[in-house]
């Protein structure tokens, strides 16, 4: 059998899209003896909540539920019992500890050695990077003396060439 419409209602209720005649569906199809597998896990829930209690489960099941869900009577003596009021009637003494300045401040001096360590992190980190910009702005500017000087020789023996072929021409004429 195919419970598509089922399921289908079931993810309105999740995203409160349901009206109140589709809650009795639910609460009507999950009432029944008959719930597929995959549906079992939302049984429980439907039938609390329309009978107020779990009519659709066995006796033994109804007992072993309710004794572990409700507490004993006896339940707030065994917790004074386990935290120890319950046992004495004698007043607690309270020793106040005297606390130095210097353990006030202990949280603040490691404070302040941990914010050191970072910025000593921090600049040993970039002293490198500014070496080696540094050195490549150096190598950049004898590069660009070297290509200006280079360009001067060529100006220089380009003149020297004009000049020559200036002193042949004269000689030829």
């Amino acid at each position: 059998m195919d419970y598509k419409y089922i399921e289908q209602l079931l993810d309105k209720y999740f995203e409160a899209q349901t009206s109140l005649g589709e809650e009795q569906i639910l609460r009507a199809f999950f009432a029944q003896e008959d719930v597929p597998v995959h549906l079992l896990p939302y049984r429980e829930f439907f039938t609390y909540q329309s009978f107020g209690k779990l009519r659709a489960c066995s006796p033994e099941h109804l007992l072993e539920r309710k004794n572990a869900e409700s507490l004993g009577s006896d339940f707030d003596q065994k917790i004074l019992g386990i935290i120890g009021e319950g046992k004495t009637d004698e007043p607690h003494h309270v020793v106040a500890r005297k606390v130095s300045l210097n353990k006030r401040l202990r949280p603040l001096y490691k404070a302040a050695a941990c914010v050191a360590i970072v910025l000593s992190i921090g600049q040993a980190a970039q002293m490198p990077y500014y070496k080696s910009e540094a050195e490549q702005q150096e190598s950049l500017a004898r590069s660009l003396e070297q290509l200006q000087q280079i360009q001067k020789d060529k100006n220089a023996v380009a003149q020297g060439d004009s000049l020559i072929k200036i002193e042949k021409l004269k000689i030829e004429n």
